[in-house]
């Protein structure tokens, strides 16, 4: 498929906010979370892309205090195995060049610090190391670096009807250096609902421990991949996954405790890959197309600490 406008404006965005796609709601601050694709044709010429297996981990660390500011760290992990099946053009392609695995690493840090009764100010910063690692790690065109600035509005002064606003930025930038971003969450009993980007939820509570819905993501991930020897493309090269997932969603309560188990059965309507060159820009080739969409399963194991009680406070 072919980049709106839109879309690359908001590439950066996908990048930085990674780790907020790949969560079921805002509440989960630790999980560990399995996405299994069904494989998928590309083009019309005969070449299929195998089901893939994405593994997806956010362990939970400390956060800190310095007097009403909190510091909260961020560590990410994530890798996918994938592969193409040997068909059209690819039927006497070698063993080893048809698979490979792609791994992504984030670490960041964010301030968080009200300001006043009904706002809250959070400020960030992350690093992300993205490539399949077949060669040395290479600093300048394995890693992208993210910031951002934002502020929560506690709507009537509860902290459960919010709105997000804020701006972020990116290096290096697809179509823009900085863009905006907002974001709206409504978690009353028994409606939640988050519209943002780059991910939305509608659920509906049943008693504490099961809630049911609809789930939706847009993610982009992008990677230095090394091309076969034989290959006339040059590094360094990069590959680009970009996928718009929505489908029905489960979230259980696991006994009394705060883990929940996730699962989500939907379509990933855009499945888009993409060789890009040293510039990050798409490259040109018949082995290029889109793929269609495909079918996903999604399994997560998630960590949510308590509720905050709502604030009482309604001065501005």
């Amino acid at each position: 498929m072919n980049f709106t406008h839109a879309t690359a404006i908001f590439t950066a965005a996908l990048l930085l906010f990674a780790d907020a796609a790949s969560a079921q709601t805002s509440e989960d601050r630790a999980y560990v979370g399995f996405t299994y694709k069904r494989g998928t044709e590309i083009g019309s010429q005969g070449e299929k892309l195998d089901g893939h297996l994405q593994l997806e981990v956010r362990p939970l660390l400390p956060s800190f205090s310095l007097g009403q500011t909190r510091l909260v760290p961020l560590l990410g992990f994530g890798t996918q195995w994938m592969g193409l099946q040997r068909r059209g053009r690819l039927i006497n392609a070698g063993e080893g060049q048809l698979g490979g695995k792609l791994q992504n690493f984030q670490l960041g840090l964010t301030l968080v610090r009200p300001v006043a009764p009904r706002w809250l100010v959070m400020v960030g910063a992350s690093g992300s190391a993205s490539t399949d690692f077949s060669k040395d790690f290479n600093l300048g065109t394995d890693t992208s670096v993210s910031a951002f600035a934002m502020a929560n509005y506690f709507i009537g002064g509860d902290p459960r009807k919010t709105l997000t606003l804020g701006v972020a930025s990116q290096y290096p930038f697809a179509a823009v250096p900085v863009f905006p971003l907002v974001g709206f969450a409504y978690r009353m009993d028994p409606y939640i609902l988050e519209l943002g980007f780059p991910r939305g939820s509608v659920l509906m509570k049943v008693g504490s421990g099961l809630e049911w819905g609809f789930t939706g993501a847009f993610d982009l991930q992008v990677f230095r991949v090394q091309p076969p020897a034989s290959s006339p493309l040059q590094a360094p090269l990069f590959a680009r996954e970009m996928a718009l997932r929505f489908g029905p969603t489960m979230n259980v309560r696991l006994g009394t405790g705060d883990l929940w188990l996730s699962s989500s059965v939907g379509v990933d309507f855009l499945n888009d890959y993409a060789l890009l060159d040293e510039d990050r820009k798409r490259i040109s080739s018949s082995f290029s197309p889109s793929t269609k969409p495909a079918p996903y399963l999604r399994i997560m194991m998630s960590w949510r600490p308590p509720h905050r009680a709502a604030s009482l406070k309604t001065n501005p």
